[in-house]
């Protein structure tokens, strides 16, 4: 009974929520799925992907206060990749009120080979084009994008540089991109961030004091594939560094991207490592913008087989909340554990039950007002179902 790591799963155990504060789902029909949360500070919106017979639909709504409102078509279309990883998302400008969105077209017959379509709201939607300028039949994918001046910064890992092989994939070096939109959703200052990048691991995006700062998992020859980090200066990217040198080096992708956050020049990023042979979730803080990064602060390891499929978001200036996927007791569990900058870290809370299968796919957290909104898909009745929850701030 001496032995920590029985008190500290005892511990977890009794941290189970009983209070229940889904919203109604009426909204997602079956088959709803890769749900997306994004606050401008006023509003928060969600993006989410139906199918129909042969047929995607991509579409949106705001959050009016009390529930749901009324879902807006964006897109809709035929021959979408669609992923459980890798998934459309929006975000809105609330200096221009302008909005984007994205969805994963299919560009030829290969199972890998796929483009980035974008659509611009100034009104209503427009459908505009490829937001990168290749023409390649490769794959296109994981968009981090966040407001950015009176428009948009957008990132993707881009495929231009693959060569096709037998199975489908590409041998040659995945890499990772950037454009900016202006406000009238033209293209401005596409930019190469890196030349060789883990091939399908999320990437996400923050502006810290008025900087980008743009998170993901690379890749080097001796196939180490750590976290790094480039800040956008001056319309440059700075040199990528990495956030911790884990020293994970494994021959293939493991689909578990990072995530990043800020509050002013403070940024937080939380990632995933099996390092050493030990699943663990970590996380950083900088307080300078992400020009550097403190000590790691373990905030899951092996005793609770995580997964990753992290999130993270500050609810204020001193304190964040850090979300991901764990195997407890041989049940999939969404946990959640809120961390002050000094490293302190507070309860582990077990907020939902979920399946470990892909199809859950990649919750989502984001704080607005003194709530935080959750999203995921539910696969509990045999269909895919997006469920959303209105969790009070003071109840974790």
């Amino acid at each position: 009974m001496n032995n920590p790591k029985y008190l500290f799963l005892f511990f977890i155990l009794s941290c189970t929520h009983t209070k229940n504060f889904d919203l109604n789902s009426d909204l997602f029909s079956s088959k709803s799925s890769e749900s997306y949360l994004h606050s401008s500070g006023e509003d928060i919106y969600i993006s989410w992907t139906e199918q129909k017979l042969d047929s995607n639909y991509l579409y949106n709504s705001r959050f009016n206060g009390n529930s749901w409102g009324k879902k807006e078509l964006i897109t809709k279309g035929k021959d979408w990749f669609v992923n459980w990883a890798d998934f459309p998302s929006i975000s809105h400008n609330k200096i221009s009120n302008t909005f984007f969105s994205f969805n994963l077209q299919k560009s030829s017959e290969e199972t890998f080979s796929y483009d980035i379509k974008y659509f611009f709201k100034k009104g209503e939607w427009v459908d505009m084009k490829n937001i990168h300028t290749d023409n390649t039949f490769t794959e296109h994918g994981f968009v981090s994008v966040v407001p950015y001046g009176e428009g948009f910064i957008v990132s993707w890992l881009d495929g231009r540089n693959t060569l096709p092989s037998s199975d489908g994939h590409g041998k040659g070096a995945m890499t990772l991109r950037s454009a900016e939109i202006d406000k009238e959703g033209k293209i401005i200052n596409e930019r190469l961030v890196d030349s060789m990048v883990c091939e399908c691991c999320q990437t996400s995006m923050t502006i810290a004091g008025e900087i980008p700062l743009l998170v993901y998992r690379d890749r080097s020859r001796e196939e180490t594939r750590d976290i790094y980090v480039s800040r956008y200066i001056n319309s440059q990217w700075s040199e990528p560094f990495p956030i911790h040198d884990d020293g994970w080096t494994i021959n293939g992708c493991p689909v578990n991207g990072p995530n990043i956050d800020s509050f002013d020049d403070k940024v937080v990023v939380s990632w995933f490592s099996a390092s050493n042979g030990i699943p663990k979730v970590n996380l950083k803080f900088s307080n300078n913008k992400g020009q550097s990064f403190g000590r790691k602060i373990l905030v899951d390891n092996i005793d609770n087989k995580p997964m990753g499929r992290v999130d993270v978001e500050f609810i204020n200036k001193d304190e964040i909340l850090v979300s991901w996927l764990s195997i407890v007791d041989g049940e999939g569990k969404l946990l959640m554990r809120k961390v002050n900058s000094m490293g302190t870290l507070g309860d582990i809370n077990i907020i939902k039950e979920v399946s470990t299968e892909r199809s859950t796919g990649f919750p989502q957290i984001e704080k607005w007002e003194d709530n935080i909104f959750l999203s995921w898909t539910d696969i509990s009745g045999g269909e895919k179902r997006v469920k959303t929850s209105k969790i009070p701030l003071s109840s974790l």
